[in-house]
């Protein structure tokens, strides 16, 4: 059986995802404007990506930081 020592504290951590939340967002809304095909746009493609794998190793979720689907209301 393999034991895991925690890196970070309950605090660090939940102040390491905000902070990973907002680099996360300002990223995202940054490629909505950078050409589809340009390097920027690929460069914080693969930062977001990795955010992502960040969140899955702290949280066991890749999308913790995914908004909620839409729902259809009655559905």
């Amino acid at each position: 059986m393999v034991v895991r020592k925690r890196v970070f504290d309950e605090a660090e951590q939940a102040e390491l995802l905000l902070t990973l939340a907002q680099a996360r967002k300002a990223l995202v809304h940054a490629a909505e404007r950078l050409p589809r095909r340009s390097v920027s746009r690929a460069g914080a493609d693969r930062v977001v990506a990795n955010i992502d794998e960040l969140a899955f190793l702290l949280t066991g979720s890749r999308e913790h930081f995914w908004e909620p689907q839409h729902a259809t209301p009655g559905e």
